[in-house]
């Protein structure tokens, strides 16, 4: 027997089928591109994402051979979601994340709803990442789509409908859209009010690892699946990847290492204080029973590497790269805000810098102060989520930036923490597949990530560094206060 564990992303999505003991047996990928229409809007075409997630699971359940799949779970990007009609045709592409065409929408919103109350309710601070504030752009921009929309799913719960399912979704996913009461697990219905939406033109919210219904024979058959293949709730791509990588006692956190930098921890309460609430950190389920989580991100991480080999060296592989950089800390002072910031300011407005740039300065160090800057934001939010009540001691490394050893003691060095690296490729599906493993065999998913794996490697802050980039840290906080106020005056004029 095997479990399949579905990953839908931005790019891309996988679906990899693993034993009972969580070795992997077989997995299949495909991509898909963004489109970009205007300045700000990012979209993926909903038609094309389902079609390429039923081709991974058909491929994967095909690899899976005699070890035939028994329940499938879905880690799902968060946000984005699609308009579906009476017939169950899709009406649009999706919103992904990082649209913001929603922008000039949040302040009146807000000012009528209430800040408080609306992270009292969501445990959310409002932004363009959120379906909230895309369904308001929808609803004012795109009426006719708006009147003919009965349903409006996320990915997740899209695929559940193409696999004959009454759509749900897992609580974490539910989190992430703004319409969700994470005290009552309900949608809210004051916020629905005031988007003038149903709850019934939504997915059943469920907890992470609920049997939300059995794949119908004829759909299955076509997939390659047997017959009676139970779908379990999933949820949050992060949630579902920091199970996967093992985060699951407090205390603990993964550090996703990608083209997005991110922190994801598990708490054992929800908190909704207001220091979180000030720095733009959230609280919500978390893909354990009666667990939460919160996520601390940079949006700008292993892209800045990418965009920096294709401009300053071509002609050069990632490793060739890597290996100019200068073992000790740099001069050089940066500010990695490429991209709009993620937490804690959400500040779209403030570009990316670097002090101390000179004509004696290499190309190694240069390229190193900007990977120091993304790893010196990820340590002001470790440092705002510890002072809020989530104090994090022990970090597992996930993602393609954990695969570089010199990469991940950067991050220890100026963290000043101990990593863990982990052997494991496919978190986010294995993770999934683990919550698909819990429901069938009515085993608490608890026990069967505790029996996974030991880290592959545990890499340890130099002290001399990490002293050297404390000093730096104090720096890179009067950096980032300079450099904004310096673009407000420069934009005022």
């Amino acid at each position: 027997m095997s479990y399949l564990g579905v990953d839908i992303g931005t790019s891309g999505c996988k679906a990899v089928a693993f034993d009972a003991e969580g070795r992997l047996i077989g997995g299949a990928h495909r991509s898909y591109g963004l489109k970009t229409p205007q300045p700000g809007w990012m979209e993926l075409d909903s038609q094309e994402v389902i079609n390429a997630c039923c081709a991974v699971i058909s491929d994967a359940a095909r690899k899976a051979g005699d070890d035939q799949v028994r329940a499938i779970a879905i880690s799902s990007q968060g946000e984005a979601f699609t308009p579906v009609n009476d017939k169950g045709e899709f009406l649009g592409n999706a919103m992904v994340s990082s649209d913001s065409r929603s922008f000039e929408l949040i302040k009146p919103f807000v000012e009528q709803f209430g800040m408080e109350r609306l992270y009292g309710i969501t445990g959310h601070t409002p932004s363009t990442l959120f379906s909230l504030f895309k369904l308001l752009w929808l609803k004012q921009n795109r009426p006719e789509i708006w009147k003919q929309g009965v349903r409006f799913l996320c990915f997740e719960d899209l695929l559940h409908l193409r696999l004959g399912l009454e759509p749900a979704m897992g609580w974490p996913l539910a989190g992430r859209t703004m319409l969700f009461d994470v005290k009552k697990h309900v949608w809210s219905p004051e916020i629905l009010s005031a988007l003038e939406l149903e709850a019934q033109q939504l997915a059943r919210p469920l907890p992470s690892g609920s049997v939300a219904g059995f794949i119908p024979a004829d759909i299955g058959s076509g997939l390659g699946l047997p017959q009676g293949v139970k779908v379990v709730t999933g949820g949050h791509d992060q949630t579902i990847g920091a199970l996967g990588a093992g985060v699951i006692e407090e205390g603990s956190a993964m550090y996703a290492a990608g083209s997005v930098e991110c922190l994801c921890p598990v708490v054992s309460r929800l908190t909704l204080s207001p220091e979180l609430c000030r720095n733009n950190l959230c609280c919500y389920d978390y893909s354990l029973p009666d667990c939460y989580t919160s996520v601390a991100y940079s949006l700008t991480g292993s892209n800045l590497l990418q965009y920096f080999r294709e401009q300053f060296g071509t002609e050069l592989s990632y490793d060739a790269v890597l290996a100019e950089l200068p073992t000790a800390p740099t001069d050089l002072l940066a500010l990695p805000y490429f991209t709009p910031s993620g937490t804690p300011y959400f500040d779209q407005q403030t570009p990316g810098a670097v002090l101390g740039w000179r004509l004696t300065t290499s190309r190694g160090e240069l390229l190193k102060s900007l990977l120091e800057a993304v790893a010196l934001e990820m340590k002001l939010n470790l440092a705002l989520l510890g002072n809020s009540g989530m104090k994090i001691d022990r970090l597992i490394a996930t993602g393609g930036g954990s695969r570089n050893r010199q990469l991940v003691q950067l991050k220890a060095d100026v963290l000043n923490k101990p990593i863990d690296n982990i052997d494991v490729n496919e978190a986010g599906c294995l993770g999934a597949a683990r919550l698909a493993q819990s429901a069938d065999l009515d085993i608490p998913v608890l026990e069967l990530v505790r029996r996974e794996f030991l880290p592959d490697q545990k890499i340890l802050p130099n002290p001399e560094r990490a002293e050297q980039y404390q000093r730096k840290f104090e720096q890179y906080k009067l950096f980032y206060s300079g450099i904004k106020n310096l673009t407000e005056t420069i934009r005022s004029r």
